[in-house]
Order: structure tokens, then sequence, then C-alpha cells
């Protein structure tokens, strides 16, 4: 601290008298007051530094959602796409068995209305995955959209200490522990040591005369007048600890729960392959039955709706296995 003053006396006695003033204060570091501040200024930086990792964590988490979304729309883009195609030509085989007369007129409408229905589905399909193309746009402000690779993620609920919003709540605890310890450190105000100069004139012509002074001020500070910043401190303190081992025990349960999400689609796709199969299987062979008159068309539709829904469901469980690999690799903190 500078203090400056000047002192005259032209608005009384007008003697000529004047006095010139400079000082300087200096604080003074109370017993390891010095330490725990330096430990505080470090814990400060080792927390700004894990917020910085936590945070593109839960934007890695946001985009991994866009882009999982954005790969959901195509997929459904690309079976009602096929599905348009295949009752497209299934409409005009009937029309041209109508015009032969191998057919009915019933069996071509039922055609075209299984055609426009998929043609109206896949217009939702095109406009989901407009909307979902537009949010990742609106997050990225690109218009690329990575592929979901399956990531395999092997590593042991232990490898959860290095994840960067655990570390981040470390860093938070570690910083509440040095504020509260600097506080304790603090308990009073610190003494300060001042340094004056001062030029001092008697009366007009007279010679000046110089000083130069030391002093030290030692502040009186009750412990009344701590006790809330100390109280502040020590449920700060208390406060990150507790948050530190509540994220501690979410982040094992995230991880356990994706862990059993992962398998359970192991075995999902298992049995989904096996009855897509076997319903592919049928389907060929009252499509066969179908083109030779045996079978109905209404049952022929049935069973390929039956065979094509199966397909579908195989495909999306295929790619939310990926997507749930993704998301294991992020409940450990990896950023895939």
């Amino acid at each position: 601290m500078l203090e400056v003053g000047w002192r005259t006396d032209q608005f009384t006695r007008n003697a000529g008298a004047r006095e010139s003033e400079l000082g300087v204060a200096l604080p003074l570091w109370l017993p390891g007051q010095r330490l725990a501040s330096a430990q505080q200024a470090e814990a400060a930086a080792a927390l700004a530094q894990a917020s910085a990792s936590a945070q593109r964590v839960q934007l890695a988490q946001a985009l991994l959602d866009a882009a999982a979304a954005v790969q959901q729309q195509r997929l459904a883009l690309v079976l009602r796409t096929a599905e348009v195609e295949a009752l497209r030509q299934l409409a005009a085989d009937m029309q041209r068995l109508l015009a032969a007369g191998e057919r009915a007129r019933t069996d071509s409408l039922a055609a075209q209305a299984e055609l426009l229905q998929a043609q109206a589905l896949l217009q939702q399909a095109r406009s989901a995955l407009q909307s979902a193309e537009l949010h990742w746009q609106g997050l990225t402000g690109l218009s690329a959209i990575p592929a979901l690779e399956a990531l395999q993620a092997q590593a042991p609920p232990s490898a959860l200490a290095q994840h960067p919003l655990l570390r981040e709540a470390a860093a938070h605890s570690q910083w509440a522990q040095r504020q509260l310890a600097l506080v304790e450190r603090s308990r009073r105000a610190a003494p300060e040591l001042q340094t004056r100069w001062v030029q001092q004139v008697e009366a007009r012509g007279a010679a000046a005369t110089q000083s130069l002074g030391l002093s030290l001020r030692i502040p009186l500070h009750s412990p009344a007048q701590h006790s809330p910043q100390l109280l502040a401190a020590q449920g700060a303190y208390a406060q990150a600890q507790a948050r530190q081992q509540e994220l501690e025990w979410q982040l094992q349960a995230q991880w356990a729960q994706q862990q059993a999400t992962l398998t359970g689609m192991t075995h999902q796709i298992a049995h989904a392959s096996q009855r897509a199969g076997q319903l592919q299987e049928r389907a060929a062979l009252i499509e066969k039955s179908f083109r030779s008159g045996e079978t109905a068309l209404a049952d022929w539709l049935r069973t390929r709706a039956a065979a094509s829904e199966a397909e579908a469901a195989l495909q999306t469980l295929r790619l939310q296995q990926q997507i749930a690999q993704a998301r294991l690799q992020l409940s450990i903190g990896i950023l895939p």
C-alpha cells in the first residue's frame, strides 16, 4: 500500500511551513500462511485443468448422442427405402399380372395400398433424418457425421480412478482442503511493515529537513471475526469430499449398467439373427408359393412384412451395440 501526504500553513498563519510525506506499507506473512497460499494457488490451477478435461467428456457425450441419432435415422431411411423399392416392384408385378388376367384387381389394389403406406413412412424417415442432421450441425458446425466404430472396452472398474469427472471432483476436494488450510493460517489480519519518508520546512526561507522511519503495525483480530470464514471453509471441504465419493459411486454404477447393456445386446443380436434368418427363409418359401398361385397375396404380404421387420430389428440392434460400446468407453472417461 502506498501513502502520499502534503501539508501547508498557507490557509492559516501562512508562515511558509510545509511538509511532504511518502509512505509504503508492506504486509507480512503469518506463520505458515505463505506456504498455504502457494499450495492453494497450485490446487486452483490443477482444478482449472481438471475442469477443462471434464468439460471435454461432457461435450463428447452430447456429440455421441447427436451422432448416434443421425446414424439411427440413416439406418431407418435405408430400411424404409429398401421396403419401398420392394413394394414398388411387387405393385408393378401385380399390375402386369392384372393386365394379363392372371390376378384379381383386389391384389393390385392391396399392393398399391402397401406401397403408399411404405412411401409415407419413408417420408417420415427423411424428415427425422433431416432433423437429426440439423441438430448435429447446430452442435458442431459440421455436416460430416463420424462413423460409429465398434469400440472394444475391456477396462476394469478400477480404470474409473482416471475418469476426468472424478479427477475434477478430487481436484475440487483438494482445492477446498488447501483453502481451509489457508483460512486456518489466517486467523488474524497480517501485520504490516511501514516505511515512511518525510520532508519538512518549518518556515519560509528555512532549510528543509528529511526523516525516514520504520514502523510495524499489528492489527487486533478477535477469533469471533474469523469463525464464519473458518466454518464456511470447513463446510466447503466436507461438501467436496461428499461429492467426490458420490460421483465415484455413480460412475461405478454407470459402468456396470453399460457393461450389462452391452452383454445383453450380444445375446439379443444372436437371437435376432437366428429369427431373421428363419423368417427370411419362410418368406422365400411363401413367395414361391404365391408366385405359383397357391398362396393369397395377403398371406404373402404378412410373411414378407414379418421378415422385413425382423431384419430391420437386427440391423438396429447391431447399430445400438456400436453405440453402447462407445458409451461404455465414455463411462470410464475414454473419448472415442
